[in-house]
This record gives C-alpha cells, sequence and structure tokens, in this order.
C-alpha cells in the first residue's frame, strides 16, 4: 500500500518473503561450549542459569583443566552429558542442517580416547545472523535492504557505461564513494538523493532461523586427465534466516520528493532524485531479476541445486511477472554471500581473484566461485544460494508465491514450538527434582552434623568410666563379621577388662547401668558366649545393684 501525505513523502509499507536462506553476520557466534544439538534442534543457554548440583560443579571444575582443546571439548561432553537441564536453561532454540548434526554428534559424542585439536573445536562454531538482542528474532536491518536498492539504482544511473579514462578507472575502482558521487550527480551527504530514502529494518514476530553450511564450488569444473574434481573451498557454519516464509518479515519504506525545492549544495538535484517507489522498485527488478535467472541457469548447469527446485523459482518468476512489471513485488538480494555480480556495476565491474598459493590475484568481471547453503559440509547437489527475497506491498496478496512458499520443505515453528514446550517441562521437572534431591541430602547432612555435635557434647559431659563404657560399645559395633567372635578372641577379653574394673569400685550407678545394658544387649550379638553366657548375665545383674 502506497500513501503520500500533504507535505512531500511517499509512505510505502511491504512484506518480505525469502525465496533462499539470508545471513547478515553480526560478529556474534553461538559458542560450542554454550549449546548443545539434540534431535536437530540447537539449544543455546546460559551455563550459569544451569541447576547444577555441587558433583556437577566440581565435575565441571575438572573438564576446565584438562589441556588444551581438550578443556574445551570435555566442557562440550560434560554439558551433552546433561542436555535437558541445558534445554531447561535455554533461551533461543534453532533447527539445524542434518550435517551440523551429526558433525557436532561425531566431534562432541565421538570416541572420548581420540585426541583434538583447536580445528576440531572451530568447526563446531555457529555464525550468529543479526537478531534482536532480548528475543533472538532475527530480522533484517534496513540498512542492507537499503544498499541492496542503492546497488540497482546505481547501476541504472550508470547504464552499463564503462569508464574510457584508465586513470578515472583504477581511482575509482579503488575508492567506489568516487564513482558514487559521479554517478550521483557529484553527491555527497546533502545532495545524496539517498538521504531522502528511509527504509525501516525488516521484522515479524515469527520469523524463522536455520543453521546451515555455507560452501564455496567453482562455477567451471576443475579436470584433470579428463575427469572432473571435487572442487571445493571453505566451508563454515551460519545460522540464515529460513527460505519460504511468506511475508513474515514487514518494513515500511519513505521517498521524500521535496515538492520540487531545490537548493544547489544543500539538496539533490532534481534529475538524481529517486522520484517514486514504482522507479526505484522498477530499478532493482532490471539489476536483480536478470541475475537470479543467470544463478538458476549456473545451478542447473553445474547440478547444484535439484532441477524440481530451479524449475519451481523459474516457474514462480513466470507467474509474477505482472506484479514485477508492475512494481508491486521487487527482487532483492541481501546479505553475506549476495555474490560479486550483485553487488557491483555493470561496464565498471572488476573482481578480484584469488589464485593459488604463491600466485598473484587477477582481475576479472566474473567471479570464478559462489556460495551456496548446504545440508552437509560435503555436498555436491541440494544446495541453495543465499540473499534472494521478494518485497511485495502489504495489502497485495501474490497467491503464485504462497502457494510456491507452501510447497517448500520449510520449518513447522508450532512444532518446535511443541516439542522445546514439552522438553523443557521435562527438564524443569528433573532440574526441580534435583534441587529437591540436593536439598535432602543437603538437610541429611545437616542433621547428621547436628547428631554428631551432639553426640560429641554427650560424650564430653562423661565421667572417665562413662567413656570407657563408650569406647567398649564402638569397638563392639565396628565388629561387622557375619559370624560372632568366640570368647578368645579380643572382644571378649575387653568386656571382661570393662566387668572387671566396675566391680573394682569407683563406679558411679550411671556408669554402672550402661555397662550393663552393653553386656546385655550388645555382646551376645557380637561375641558366641557359649559357656559364659550366664556368667555375663550374672555381671550384668551385679551392676544393676547399687555399689556398696
Amino acid at each position: 500500500m502506497t500513501m503520500r501525505n500533504a507535505d512531500r513523502t511517499e509512505r510505502v509499507q511491504l512484506k518480505l518473503t525469502t525465496l533462499t536462506p539470508v545471513h547478515i553476520g553480526m560478529g556474534q557466534d553461538f559458542d560450542p561450549t554454550g549449546y548443545v544439538i539434540d534431535d536437530g534442534l540447537l539449544y543455546h543457554f546460559d551455563p550459569a542459569a544451569m541447576s547444577l548440583d555441587e558433583g556437577d560443579r566440581r565435575a565441571l571444575l575438572a573438564c576446565t583443566k584438562q589441556p588444551g582443546a581438550d578443556a574445551i571439548l570435555a566442557i562440550q561432553r560434560f554439558f551433552l552429558e546433561r542436555k535437558e537441564l541445558c534445554k531447561a536453561a535455554s533461551r533461543i532454540v534453532v533447527p539445524v542442517a542434518y550435517g551440523v548434526a551429526v558433525q557436532y554428534r561425531e566431534c562432541v559424542g565421538g570416541v572420548k580416547q581420540r585426541r583434538f585439536s583447536n580445528t576440531d573445536i572451530n568447526q563446531l562454531v555457529v555464525e550468529r545472523t543479526v537478531h534482536h538482542p532480548y528475543t533472538g528474532v532475527p530480522y533484517l536491518p534496513g540498512t542492507s535492504v537499503k544498499g541492496s536498492i542503492r546497488t540497482a539504482w546505481l547501476d541504472k544511473v550508470n547504464s552499463g557505461h564503462s569508464l574510457l579514462d584508465s586513470e578515472q578507472r583504477l581511482k575509482e575502482r579503488q575508492q567506489s564513494p568516487a564513482m558514487e558521487r559521479r554517478l550521483l550527480d557529484n553527491g555527497h551527504f546533502k545532495t545524496d538523493p539517498f538521504r531522502l530514502l528511509s527504509i525501516s529494518d525488516a521484522s515479524g514476530p515469527d520469523v524463522a532461523s536455520q543453521v546451515y553450511f555455507s560452501t564455496n564450488h567453482k562455477k567451471r569444473p576443475v579436470m584433470r586427465d579428463g575427469n572432473e574434481l571435487p572442487a571445493q573451498g571453505p566451508v563454515a557454519r551460519r545460522e540464515c534466516i529460513a527460505p519460504a516464509q511468506y511475508g513474515s518479515l514487514s518494513l515500511s519504506v519513505a521517498i521524500d520528493s521535496l515538492l520540487g525545492r531545490f537548493e544547489r549544495g544543500d539538496t539533490p538535484t532534481p534529475q538524481a532524485r529517486l522520484g517514486s517507489w514504482s522507479a526505484v522498485a522498477n530499478a532493482c527488478n532490471a539489476f536483480y531479476l536478470p541475475r537470479l535467472r543467470s544463478e538458476l541457469a549456473l545451478l542447473a548447469s553445474r547440478s547444484f541445486s535439484t532441477p524440481s527446485w530451479i524449475e519451481s523459482v523459474q516457474n514462480l518468476l513466470k507467474d509474477l511477472e505482472p506484479a514485477l512489471t508492475a512494481g508491486t513485488a521487487v527482487i532483492l538480494r541481501l546479505g553475506r554471500h549476495s555474490g560479486a555480480e550483485s553487488v557491483t556495476l555493470d561496464g565498471v565491474r572488476s573482481i578480484r581473484i584469488m589464485k593459488g598459493r604463491g600466485q598473484p590475484a587477477e582481475t576479472g568481471r566474473e567471479s570464478t566461485t559462489v556460495w551456496l547453503a548446504a545440508a552437509a559440509a560435503d555436498s555436491r547437489s541440494d544446495m541453495l544460494p543465499f540473499g534472494w527475497v521478494v518485497a511485495h506491498a502489504a495489502d497485495l496478496k501474490l497467491d503464485a508465491l504462497h502457494h510456491w512458499c507452501a510447497d517448500q520443505p520449510r520449518i513447522d515453528l508450532d512444532e518446535i514450538r511443541r516439542q522445546v514446550s514439552a522438553g523443557r517441562e521435562q527438564a524443569q521437572l528433573r532440574a526441580q527434582e534435583a534441587r529437591e534431591a540436593e536439598a535432602r541430602r543437603l538437610l541429611e547432612i545437616k542433621l547428621a552434623n547436628e547428631a554428631a555435635e551432639r553426640e560429641a557434647a554427650r560424650v564430653a559431659a562423661m565421667s572417665e568410666q562413662g567413656k570407657a563404657v563408650e569406647a567398649l560399645k564402638t569397638q563392639l559395633l565396628a565388629y561387622t563379621a557375619t559370624k560372632k567372635q568366640a570368647i578368645s578372641g579380643q572382644l571378649y577379653q575387653a568386656v571382661r577388662k570393662s566387668i572387671s574394673s566396675a566391680e573394682a569400685g569407683g563406679w558411679s550407678d550411671v556408669d554402672r547401668i550402661a555397662l550393663a545394658e552393653v553386656l546385655e544387649s550388645v555382646v551376645p550379638t557380637k561375641i558366641d558366649l557359649a559357656g559364659k553366657k550366664k556368667e555375663i548375665n550374672q555381671a550384668a545383674e551385679r551392676l544393676r545393684q547399687p555399689a556398696q
């Protein structure tokens, strides 16, 4: 929907649909010691928020004391073994491609005797896409959208012209702002027409992301002895806004027309101004649509993507042609791995091409490699390009685009939320049970300590004879053999010695009765008295009589 207010500003409300994964980095990562992957989901958590008992804390501390990369791997395994606690403490949950989950399981859950290096650990780092700091929901910055539009507009103004002056060409290639000022009527900030264009961040409450492998491939086959080599460059793991999310992001555009106002040096010249959203949309489609079709042709020729997916996008573009022609739908390319051809202008494109080790770099009109989102690090097919989106009027229902999204494999946010909710409930229940068990253990320790203190105080208050009786009782109870000790053993000798001492005099009635209780209740359970049983019972009876 387009509105123009009474002053001079055209306002357009747009929805944005992702055709392929989009990654816009922000310098933050999912650190491998701060997440676990289980059942295809990455759970990002704060270790400080976890409910660890004293034993877990000691185990975690022991992990940190291991040498080098082993310490990081030990910490990862520590958390994986306690994944339910990690889930309960997680704030962000992101689906991962199957190869990412396999790599994590092989590294963290693999053979524990294997030695790991920092390279192994770095393979588990996941680069995050830009997201809201409190909710963790990804979004597309308005600056990225504006930059994509600016490239298309500059290409429109340049109209494919090359720079004739070699010195000027070199200067502008080394300093692109010089070229932009030339194309925008020598514009600086005040006279730059893009200061009249305002674009909000593209955001929404239910924007799904997924972790893919970012893989680099040669555009042309690498042959040796008549055989094609599996040439592939660097691999990284990156969180991306997932494709096929119809209208999941909303943004607003405002274009100030200045109503014919012109002040040399303070405003853009009339001929340099953007004019209307329709003009901007047409410039974007003229620039990006051929590039999308060209990339689809490349993917088909190299079998990087499935034929069915390529055909579905080609058919979609045909169905969207009326909206694209009218400017109510706009093809844009955003974020990292957009390809050199999508961020440079026809006619003045000069791409730096790195050669092999020790060889000087070259320049060319076309890049030699393409970055693709893959489900596995070694994928050679079934991959997707990065960054392609469709922006369309918010009040326009594009049935073809809606149906295309519905036909694509996509993330079921409701099912993920259900799984995460159920998992967190179970994890929180287990965490609560663990806390209660720990509380009971601490209470038992406290009660045992208090009982020990009372017992120590009781023994300390005894007479020397009372302490002797307590020592005898302790000695008897310490005998735990299943068979009673014979009267020829040390226990009976200790019993006879105590009886003799008590009957010799000097014992209080309390201490004598305490010894009698030991003779009656403890001695028969530990010593095979045989013919001495009557003798011991008689001694107990005498000790219960008041001392003379």
